[in-house]
């Protein structure tokens, strides 16, 4: 896969924003990122995991945090920002106190500004990022990991701020208690840090990547760009594309959201043409689909909202949702690994406090 034409990275981002299920960043500072490394003739080494030697030393390298509400920027009143690239500040001082090189990075999630992330640390630091991640779609919680779930240790973890705070958490009794950390953090940062976890050799990584996820939204991008580009169905390449197993054409009847903890968190209403309504809700990302009052689907589950006649991801970070917009619902199945009972521990509705079981979607 590469990653050199702006062209390249235009269909990256967006099958990123539709497979982060709401959420995974925001695309605004994908394309910063995407200029800068453009601008600076900067190359990414994309390399596929199948080719990667087990004593390769792996990291994620990415972001924590929500929108710079109110709250969070009263934080950082009065502070002059004296690090533009927290991420990249975060993998270096994880290097150093490992003193042991990085072969590789790893996005902790499919999302169009978070994929960016890694490639970006990975093309100023002149080294490789894996075409994979580690959910297989965009969640809330960094604790929320196909590495979490094979056991390797959030710790260290490293936290860094826009502001000059580093921070090295050695140990953390649980995935779950180094997210609060670093989501703390974050609202005391001004919305959002820098972070670098879970460093392993690849000997460990190989059963928690899901591999080739980046190819996977480069060729989703590119195949919609194609459809629409022959005035053809943009929603036909992404139910392929992803084996998309339940859709849902419906138009926007409510939207209400509201910032809570670092966290988007709200409800999306939608109507058919039969007038039944399904309810969505989010936490940062679409995790829970209703029917009246039946749970259709939920996480692990990928969730895609999209436009109904330009396929293009929808978002509850924007105002991505009028009253009465067309917009079409396509559910897939994700990686078996999520699956797992310490997969639907993690991921399940039950960690969201919702009192059902998941429900696979053969069974619908």
């Amino acid at each position: 896969m590469e990653l050199k034409t702006q062209s390249d990275f235009d269909d990256l981002i967006f099958g990123a924003k539709i497979l982060g299920c709401g959420g995974g960043g925001e695309e605004s500072l994908a394309r910063t990122r995407v200029k800068y490394i453009l601008d600076n003739n900067l190359s990414v080494n994309v390399i596929d995991p199948k080719d990667l030697p087990d004593d390769a030393l792996i990291c994620v390298s990415g972001m924590v945090g929500g929108r710079c509400t109110p709250e969070c920027l009263a934080n950082v009143e009065g502070l002059p920002e004296t690090d533009p690239w927290p991420m990249l500040t975060a993998t270096k001082l994880l290097e150093s106190y490992l003193d042991e090189k990085l072969h590789s990075l790893v996005s902790t999630e499919i999302g169009a500004g978070n994929f960016l992330v890694p490639i970006l640390v990975s093309a100023r630091l002149g080294i490789n990022v894996l075409d994979g991640d580690l959910c297989g779609r965009a969640k809330p919680e960094i604790s929320i990991s196909t590495s979490n779930v094979v056991g390797i240790p959030i710790t260290p973890l490293t936290i860094v701020s826009s502001y000059g705070d580093e921070m090295i958490l050695k140990t953390a009794q649980t995935d779950q208690r180094a997210e609060s950390i670093a989501r703390e953090m974050a609202v005391l940062s001004g919305g959002a840090v820098g972070v670098a976890r879970c460093p392993a050799h690849w000997s460990a990584y190989k059963k928690a990547v899901i591999p080739n996820t980046m190819s996977q939204a480069k060729e989703l991008g590119s195949a919609i760009r194609l459809a629409r580009d022959k005035a053809k169905d943009p929603i036909e390449p992404l139910v392929r594309i992803i084996n998309g197993q339940l859709l849902i054409p419906g138009k926007v009847k409510s939207f209400e959201a509201k910032d809570l903890g670092g966290f988007v968190i709200g409800d999306l209403i939608l109507e058919d043409d039969k007038k039944k309504q399904y309810k969505i809700w989010f936490k940062n990302e679409y995790l829970v689909v209703w029917l009246e009052d039946k749970p259709l689907a939920s996480s692990p589950d990928i969730i895609c909202v999209v436009d109904a006649n330009t396929g293009e991801g929808l978002t509850p970070w924007a105002n991505d949702f009028p009253k009465d917009r067309d917009v079409v619902i396509v559910i897939a199945r994700n990686n078996p690994i999520w699956y797992s009972l310490k997969g639907l521990e993690i991921f399940g509705p039950k960690h969201f406090s919702f009192d059902f079981e998941h429900t696979t979607l053969e069974n619908l």
